[in-house]
């Protein structure tokens, strides 16, 4: 079906619908006779040899397969935002030099001054990500709890009202995920006047069929034990543009005084040993899973037994979005780093955005080949 399939890098996976919403992979490699990074595969040869029974090939050599590196590992900490505090972290892979690595750590809550300097829309109910003119990315959400809440209360979302996930925070602190066609209520407690911030994710939208007019945000409002929920402020998130403009690597951040749960910034920076080849980072580590009771379809659904599938988020390299990650959905493990991106005598720059919580010792590893067809099985998930 594809000849080359390609990346789809930043926002532009796109989605599938059959009988529920599928986001795409960020990879598009498809198994298809030229690969993701553009190299021609043992199928291209294969055609070529076909084809070659019934007419002549094109004159010439095949273009060759464009090197690629394994620049090594990065680990990542969360350290004081004072440069004089930032002990270096270490650097292993024997075929690459040592590099210079600095990380900082924002929770993504404390910085919506700089992810949306125009401030945020006020709207008695949710609004659409279309309403507010925001077509990819990320939205936040936030309203106050109008009561106390002593006794564990349903936050809840009507039916596929949560396009795509929405990642919930009381007082900055995280309470999980909703998602559309998957949980759809949370139990909470908390005063009258405590905040209530939902990260609404835009996964893809759908690109073909019935199902193509796919409106993002809130659709619905959220209710409190059955009572909707008002007076909303919403910040449509310009992340990119930060992150094009030099932030967070220019900035100097305010050490965070929250747990690693819940959606955050971890950054990083390193050097190439001369050379900027085609890479493949991977995530080790970051795709356990834990389960826990869900209730589908409101409040009289059924619970289930279902998996919350743990660090996921979004990677940039110098600017450049390489879309999104989440290693324990899979199949694909690793994401595609063009050379084109990357710098010779200056630093690199990493950024993380993990929406539900790093591991405790995050690193990213930097490989010479793509890891594709990895899903682990429900058995095996539930021992990790």
């Amino acid at each position: 079906y594809m000849f080359h399939g390609g990346t789809n890098f930043a926002y532009w996976s796109g989605a599938d619908f059959k009988d529920q919403y599928k986001p795409v992979t960020t990879s598009y490699d498809y198994d298809a006779p030229l690969s993701e990074a553009g190299d021609p595969t043992e199928k291209l040869f294969a055609i070529r040899t076909v084809i070659s029974k019934f007419q002549p090939l094109p004159v010439g050599p095949m273009p060759p397969a464009t090197p690629k590196y394994a620049y090594g590992s990065v680990a990542l900490r969360k350290v004081s935002a004072c440069p004089e505090a930032c002990a270096a972290p270490a650097w292993h892979g024997p075929a690459a030099p040592r590099l210079s690595l600095s990380l900082q750590y924002a929770n993504l809550l404390d910085v919506l001054d700089v992810l949306c300097p125009s401030g945020p829309i006020q709207s008695r109910f949710p609004l659409t990500f279309e309403a507010i003119k925001q077509a990819h990315g990320f939205v936040v959400y936030r309203t106050q709890l109008p009561r106390d809440v002593l006794d564990p209360a349903t936050l809840g979302a009507p039916p596929h009202s949560v396009c795509d996930r929405g990642y919930v925070m009381l007082q900055q602190e995280y309470r999980g995920t909703l998602e559309r066609d998957g949980q759809t209520t949370l139990r909470v407690t908390g005063r009258a006047g405590d905040t209530l911030d939902v990260l609404l994710e835009n996964m893809g939208r759908i690109s073909f069929g019935a199902n193509v007019s796919d409106f993002k945000g809130l659709l619905g409002n959220l209710s409190l034990d059955s009572s909707p929920l008002s007076n909303w402020l919403i910040y449509p998130l310009a992340i990119d543009t930060a992150i094009q403009q030099g932030w967070p690597h220019a900035a100097l951040l305010k050490s965070s005084s929250g747990g690693r749960a819940g959606p955050a910034f971890y950054t990083g920076t390193f050097e190439t040993p001369g050379i900027t080849w085609d890479t493949f980072v991977q995530f080790p580590g970051w795709s356990k899973v834990r389960w826990c009771v869900a209730r589908k379809g409101g409040e009289g659904g059924g619970a289930q037994l279902s998996p919350v599938s743990i660090f996921q988020g979004q990677l940039w390299i110098n600017g450049f979005n390489l879309g999104r990650y989440w290693p324990r959905r899979g199949p694909q493990q690793t994401l595609f780093v063009p050379g084109s991106v990357l710098h010779v005598g200056r630093p690199n720059n990493i950024t993380v955005l993990e929406l539900e919580g790093a591991p405790p010792a995050p690193f990213l590893l930097f490989l010479d080949r793509p890891l594709f067809n990895k899903t682990l099985s429900r058995s095996t998930a539930a021992t990790e």
